[in-house]
């Protein structure tokens, strides 16, 4: 199992590929976020109080008490929960996002989301079910 609570290296120091504009701003935002490099394959489960994005591969369970973003390239085969979760690249599972789920024009997800909030943009391939939730936070009723 790997674990991280923002412990990834920051982004100046890891130029070796381009993450989308979702990925730029989780990982150069305060504190950084943890970062799943493209050449890193991981089997097994993450876990993170803060921010995690994936550009390389993960079979396994990802959460988050914050944002979980897959950068274009990246693949997560397994389930995703998090406060936000942002796709660019590929998700093969079940997702759950507290406030908001974005599915980017470059996604492909194929499996159930839950959130309360959810865009996809056009151009993005989604194969699977939304179940819409109330919003926790502003206490929205159906």
């Amino acid at each position: 199992m790997a674990t991280g609570e923002n412990t990834a290296e920051s982004l100046s120091t890891t130029t070796k590929f381009t993450l989308g504009a979702a990925a730029t701003s989780a990982a150069a935002g305060k504190g950084g976020a943890t970062v799943i490099g493209p050449e890193a394959a991981i089997r097994g489960d993450v876990k993170s109080k803060g921010d995690v994005v994936i550009a390389g591969a993960v079979e396994g369970e990802v959460s988050s008490d914050a944002k979980v973003i897959i950068a274009q390239g990246g693949t997560v085969s397994g389930r995703v929960t998090a406060t936000e979760v942002v796709i660019e690249g590929r998700l093969v599972g079940d997702s759950a996002a507290i406030k908001s789920l974005s599915i980017l024009s470059s996604a492909e997800v194929r499996g159930d989301v839950t959130t309360p909030v959810i865009m996809i943009e056009p151009g993005a391939t989604f194969v699977g079910r939304c179940s819409m939730t109330e919003q926790a936070a502003t206490g929205a009723s159906k």
